[in-house]
């Protein structure tokens, strides 16, 4: 291993992109179950009564969880997650499976997984150099499927074996790095994060998935612990205290993204350093340049055990209180959640990493008095953390001790960027974001709506807003800063083409704009057209805040006011990362189709829109007007009166006719007495589109010659609306020139035609100071086609109008980022961003196949239980004590032994100990007796039916016992001693004499009659625990 200083970049643990990916413990886990299912059973009850703690309502490592949750322990108030049940009121049964402590800690809810979301975008990552490394000691789901052969399907290899831990997330997300496990028990998952650490310095890949997992779901795995003597009888660990008497078990899914620091978008800390070996404590520091000294904490293994405890904290005061000015603070986790096995150290490295980010170390539950056998306790070099507790940071140590010797240390270094005030924004904004349900992501916005002002966290959770509809299928916004409401809808899987419409004459209005300044990219867009405009003596910015109803009265002011504000709401697009895929303009509308097309340049456009206006008022034309009829083309065309001549084709039966201001206004008044709509429109007495605009044509053509010196060509997204679609191939179309715009003077326009050209699932939104063409667009296209405005005349908030209706177009499949209108924000985000996680609702509607305790212990409720049972009365088998059984001079198996035999058989079809539970026998029947050779075995077949409680033992192919049995009720004393009347003469010696000279040679195992009287009476009997 390099030391550190020689790496050319740092390893970072951070965020990837959302939040699944992430350090917290408890998204529940994939490749432990087989496949979904609506009716699968959940855990066992006798598993839930064993299994079920107070941890299991957590569902995030998360500062609220271990800091903020004051809980009543048994030995008293503590604060932290406590991994244990509170203890069954007085009078209740306990069962405890095989005799296990009452409690564990557990994962909520296994059968609920979200197996569609991690939190990343798989096409962000697909075919990245990723290596994944799982910590995992042993997968018993996997023997769990595989026990019985006619249910095994052989998707139980592919899903639940260690190496596939791996192995899958590498297929799934097409990572091209190392894909495999490490087991090393308790070590594991800090074994995997040494392992990805050495590949990435290696270049064996460029970033990590490092992982671990623990399920506790096979009792017997727990029954060895216990019977090594490593589990705590009340299910705690008590680490570092001096009534430490084994640790707690507990499950745990953790997993990290290891990534070089220069393409991070999050940094919760970085790793400096990490070592493994198996021969003892060493030094690393020295590695990395750490001076021990300086370690601010140390996460120890901790786990409570009698000898594990005071060897580990003995050497850690050795190694870092050298020199050390001060107590060293030490904790472990394992007495929060309990002790989570070969996930247990990444579940370290995931309490460091809140304590980090929130400033507070959580304290240690069940410490009350210092262990003796660890003197820096005692003598204060070590203090041990149990409350929580503020601090700055720092560089941090974690161990993690595996249960064959195989030891692991990692260094850690907080995250040094100081934690920044809340670099948000007050102002209104939009936030989207995608849920794979209705009701999860509505609370997921309802969250988000506690942090509206903190840019770097909706930064980070919009990487993940355009996830595909086909997992992600509701879309839903919601304006923050100024609403509280969630608009949820259900998204389309087909990809829309986003089309604009430019609106011209008619959409200007007094006021218009002035509330959209709030936004700094409208404003700071109308101010460079102001200065655009002020050396031709037009000041924009004035007319838009300081106008009168008389102002847009003026043509020219209308003109650059209707253009400078399209253009700025083009700008608002173009910076939430918004383009056109088609684009029609009405009128005027064709300047704005221009710089959105790229045609013309921001000043280039609102240029070309005063010398519009400025060249129709220097014309003194006639007294005009301008009125919508509903008409339709060739109808208009048939029935306008001399002199008014249709000039807007706007819908299939509405049209704009211009013409003389009287002439209008007589045809206007004759279509209303026939009850046909007319109304005229608010042209500032100028009729355009008519023949009197070829007066402004050639002084037109001079000033734009002037504006656009060198045209650029049309794209073919830009669909004319002022030339025949015959002549689209024509020269004047194909370019956005001053003939071009002259012609869109002089000509009518074809905007029905133009329309055509739109699909049927479009986008539309319509770009204008008011929503003008909204009716006509709506009875124009397809009822498939999401159509809005941005702004609207008279509406008392235009800013939320616009981005409520932006967040509509979102909810139907536009791409867009509203953080492009707030104040840049930079990745890595700052320490102190909120954690994703805990803010997504998870979908839970499937349930998943989750194996229960029947499973492994080989019978089900109402099916024949079994078992092959072998006597060995060899020297050195258990069994040997049967050779004092002897009758006649052959040794005989005693009749309490086939009793044994079924009452052990009956227990463990219950998952309990034998000893423990009480059972009533029946109907009993002996059909022969069987002998024992001293060097042989006996084979016994021992059945049982418990639906009946009929029971059979057969040896050698017969029939030697049969009979009921029953679980009996609970007792607490089987005897009662009675009150003896009379001397007990006969001594055990007498008493085993008698029965040998009648052929009973019962040897010291089975001479259990310590005194008894003449009469046979009254006696004292040696109870022995064997029960044969």
């Amino acid at each position: 291993m390099l030391p550190w200083k020689w790496c050319r970049k740092k390893n970072i643990l951070q965020e990837r992109k959302h939040g699944s990916i992430v350090p917290v413990v408890s998204k529940q886990s994939h490749h432990q179950s087989t496949g979904p299912t609506q009716n699968s059973d959940p855990l066992a009850k006798k598993a839930d009564m064993q299994h079920r703690g107070d941890y299991s309502d957590t569902d995030n490592l998360t500062k609220e969880e271990m800091n903020n949750r004051d809980r009543k322990s048994n030995a008293g108030n503590s604060t932290g997650i406590q991994p244990v049940a509170p203890e069954p009121c007085t009078g209740a049964v306990v069962i405890r499976l095989y005799g296990l402590p009452k409690r564990s800690g557990k994962l909520k809810d296994l059968s609920k997984f979200d197996a569609t979301f991690f939190g990343v975008d798989p096409n962000t990552v697909k075919g990245s150099r990723t290596g994944v490394f799982i910590g995992a000691s042993t997968s018993e789901s996997h023997e769990a499927w595989s026990t019985d052969p006619e249910s095994t399907v052989g998707y139980g290899m592919t899903g639940c074996t260690r190496s596939m831990f791996a192995n899958r997330l590498s297929f799934f997300f097409d990572f091209k790095g190392p894909s495999y496990a490490v087991d090393t028990a308790c070590s594991s998952s800090l074994l995997a994060l040494d392992h990805a650490l050495y590949s990435i310095r290696s270049g064996l890949c460029d970033a990590a998935v490092v992982g671990g997992s623990n399920l506790c779901l096979k009792p017997a795995m727990a029954v060895q612990f216990m019977k090594l003597g490593m589990l705590s009888p009340d299910g705690m660990c008590k680490s570092f205290d001096a009534k430490g008497n084994g640790y707690c078990r507990a499950e745990g899914i953790v997993a990290l993204y290891l990534q070089q620091e220069s393409v991070a978008r999050r940094i919760y800390c970085t790793l400096l350093h990490t070592k493994t070996n198996s021969d003892g404590n060493k030094v690393e520091g020295s590695e990395v340049g750490v001076n021990p000294a300086q370690v601010a904490y140390v996460e120890a293994h901790g786990t409570g055990t009698k000898a594990g405890d005071p060897q580990e904290v003995n050497t850690i005061c050795d190694v870092f209180c050298n020199g050390r000015i001060g107590a060293l603070p030490i904790g472990s986790v394992k007495s929060n959640m309990g002790h989570a096995e070969p996930a247990s150290g990444l579940a370290a490295v995931a309490k460091v990493i809140v304590a980090m980010e929130e400033g507070l170390i959580p304290g240690n539950l069940h410490y009350h008095e210092p262990n003796p056998e660890i003197p820096g306790l005692m003598n204060g070099h070590l203090k041990v953390v149990d409350k929580a507790t503020p601090w700055n940071g720092g560089t941090v140590g974690v161990n993690s001790f595996g249960f064959g010797g195989s030891n692991v240390h990692a260094i850690l270094r907080s995250n040094e960027t100081p934690v920044l005030p809340e670099k948000g924004c007050k102002k209104k904004r939009l936030f989207v974001y995608a849920g794979r349900s209705e009701n999860g992501l509505k609370e997921t916005l309802s969250k988000v709506q506690k942090h509206e002002t903190n840019l770097h966290l909706h930064k980070l959770m919009h990487e993940t807003a355009h996830m595909s509809a086909n997992s992600h299928p509701y879309r839903g916004f919601t304006v923050l800063n100024d609403s509280d409401v969630a608009h949820v809808q259900r998204v389309t899987t087909e990809s829309r083409p986003v089309w604009f419409v430019f609106s011209g004459m008619g959409t200007q209005w007094h006021g218009m704009g002035k509330k959209m300044m709030d936004d700094g990219v409208f404003k700071e867009s109308i101010l460079r057209s102001d200065g655009v405009l002020q050396p031709y003596g037009v000041k924009l910015y004035d007319l838009l805040m300081n106008g009168d109803d008389t102002t847009f009265e003026n043509t020219v002011n209308s003109f650059v006011g209707i253009a400078a504000i399209q253009v700025a709401q083009v700008d608002m697009l173009r910076k939430m990362g918004v383009s056109p895929d088609g684009i029609v303009g009405h009128s005027v509308g064709e300047l704005g189709c221009a710089y959105a097309d790229g045609g013309l340049t921001a000043a280039e456009t609102v240029l070309a829109a005063y010398w519009r206006g400025r060249c129709i008022q220097e014309a003194n034309l006639p007294s005009g007007a301008m009125a919508a009829v509903g008409l339709t083309w060739i109808e208009a065309r048939q029935q306008c009166p001399e002199g008014v001549v249709p000039a807007c084709h706007n819908s299939r039966d509405t049209v704009t006719v211009s013409g003389p201001l009287e002439a209008v206004r007589a045809f206007v008044q004759q279509l209303k007495e026939r009850d046909i709509f007319a109304k005229e429109v608010n042209t500032a007495g100028v009729a355009f589109h008519s023949y009197y605009m070829k007066n402004v044509a050639s002084s037109l053509k001079t000033a734009l010659d002037e504006v656009i010196p060198a045209p650029r060509p049309r794209t073919s997204r830009w669909i004319s609306s002022s030339i025949p679609r015959h002549l689209w191939s024509s020269e004047l179309a194909m370019k956005c020139s001053a003939e071009y715009h002259v012609n869109n003077l002089v000509s009518p326009v074809l905007f029905q035609e133009a329309l055509q050209c739109v699909p049927d699932n479009a986008v539309v939104i319509e770009i204008a100071p008011h929503c003008l063409l909204q009716p006509i667009l709506k009875r124009s296209l397809s009822d498939e086609c999401c159509i809005v405005g941005l702004m609207k005349r008279g509406h008392e908030d235009n800013m939320m109008f616009c981005l409520s209706n932006l967040g509509k177009c979102y909810q139907h499949g536009l791409k867009l980022n509203p953080l492009g209108l707030a104040t840049d924000v930079s990745y890595p985000v700052p320490r102190g961003t909120p954690m994703i996680s805990p803010l997504v609702s998870w979908d839970h509607s499937l349930s998943w196949n989750v194996p229960t305790a029947d499973m492994f212990a080989g019978c089900g409720a109402s099916t024949p239980c079994g078992c092959v049972l072998d006597i060995d009365v060899s020297s050195d088998s258990e069994d040997h004590y049967m050779i004092d059984h002897k009758i006649d001079g052959r040794v005989l198996y005693p009749a309490t032994g086939y009793l044994v035999l079924i009452w052990k058989l009956l227990a463990k079809s219950e998952c309990r100990m034998y000893d423990e539970m009480s059972v009533e026998f029946r109907d009993v029947t002996f059909h022969r007796a069987t002998f024992l050779q001293q060097n042989g075995k006996l084979q016994f077949e021992v059945s049982l039916m418990k639906g009946t409680g009929a029971f059979e033992i057969l040896e050698g192919g017969s029939v030697v016992c049969t009979g009921n049995v029953i679980q009996g009720p609970q007792f607490t004393s089987l005897f009662n001693t009675p009150e003896i009347k009379s001397r007990l003469e006969l001594s055990q010696v007498d008493i085993y004499k008698e029965f040998r000279l009648r052929g009973y040679e019962y040897g010291p195992a089975f001479q259990g009659i310590v005194a008894t009287d003449l009469k046979g009476q009254y006696a004292y009997m040696l109870v022995k625990t064997c029960y044969i």
